[in-house]
């Protein structure tokens, strides 16, 4: 099982683009915060942010050579970071959502040497939050984003569940 994880601001035009087509597509973005399309301009610039910012990382992932899906960490800090992930709305394969959090366990818990992992999901998104579970994470709490419900989810190191 080789995964690797490509960092946004080392990616390739070519392969900024795929990011953006998977994140515009309607399967993925109906799970983000911001549902709006997002430009060419605003993704590249964003991608370009990433590398004067600490509190952030993004990663394509790639397991065996193919393009999987991404991770994300936002508002890292000493303590805590919190994740997210999408999976290639193309590939239509089994495993897929249990190989990027393989990739977000380990780069918490390994790298950014984390605390708590901290995940947030739609209630609605039954799938995601079922994967989490599976990883250990455990509701904390909910709140409202966009006129939805939105379960808090932690994971403390030592309560991982491998």
């Amino acid at each position: 099982m080789r995964l690797l994880l490509c960092n946004f601001t080392t990616l390739s035009k070519v392969q900024k683009q795929m990011i953006l087509a998977w994140r515009n597509h309607e399967e993925v973005r109906a799970y983000m915060y911001n549902e709006n399309a997002i430009s060419e301009a605003e993704h590249f610039s964003f991608i370009e942010s990433l590398k004067t910012r600490k509190d952030r990382r993004y990663f394509l992932v790639q397991h065996e050579g193919v393009d999987i899906g991404v991770i994300d960490f936002n508002d890292i800090s000493n303590e805590s970071a919190v994740m997210g992930l999408y999976a290639n709305p193309t590939l239509h394969q089994k495993g897929v959502g249990s190989l990027l959090m393989d990739a977000i366990v380990a780069y918490a818990f390994k790298t950014l040497n984390v605390h708590t992992l901290k995940a947030e999901v739609f209630e609605s998104n039954t799938k995601a939050k079922t994967l989490y579970e599976k990883f250990g994470f455990c509701e904390k709490g909910r709140k409202m984003v966009n006129e939805k419900e939105v379960i808090c989810m932690e994971l403390s190191h030592e309560h991982r569940s491998f």
